[in-house]
């Protein structure tokens, strides 16, 4: 009985720092909101990012997992090894933005500009997600896809 009551707190202390390793930092969305934009490694997950700018500052490593950055201005922003999962990036400047590693997993790229940007080394990425955003003879997609061109 002991070893089981050992084992269901264990679980329980895991479980409960998983949550809060997953939780919004509010100082973060803060500092994006207020213009102080290098947040290597911050927790944005289910922030309102929405008309934000991060324009060529360093978020390397972020979580923006289910984020709304509707609009948001990302271009030439470091964001490699950082997480997008089932983030709303519809209408997002990610134009020229460095993504090595990044995960889209289920994101929203509806309308989103993808001018210059390699998408080479993206996880996640699908040729759906491909067709609702746009690009430029710069823009490189993983073999096998395509991207359509901005108007």
């Amino acid at each position: 009985m002991l070893r089981f009551l050992i084992a269901l707190l264990a679980a329980m202390t895991a479980a409960c720092a998983a949550a809060a390793d997953s939780a919004v930092d509010p100082a973060a969305v803060a500092r994006i909101h207020g213009g102080i934009v290098d947040c290597v490694g911050c927790s944005l997950e289910g922030a309102d990012l929405k008309n934000t700018c991060v324009k060529a500052h360093d978020l390397h490593g972020a979580k923006f997992d289910r984020a709304d950055a509707t609009l948001m201005c990302m271009s030439y922003a470091n964001f490699r090894g950082a997480s997008f999962r089932d983030t709303n990036l519809s209408g997002a400047n990610l134009a020229h933005a460095r993504l090595d590693g990044a995960d889209l997993t289920g994101a929203d790229l509806t309308i989103a500009s993808v001018k210059g940007t390699d998408l080479t080394r993206v996880r996640g990425l699908t040729q759906k997600q491909l067709d609702a955003a746009c690009g430029d003879a710069e823009t490189k997609v993983p073999a096998g896809m395509r991207v359509h061109l901005c108007s």
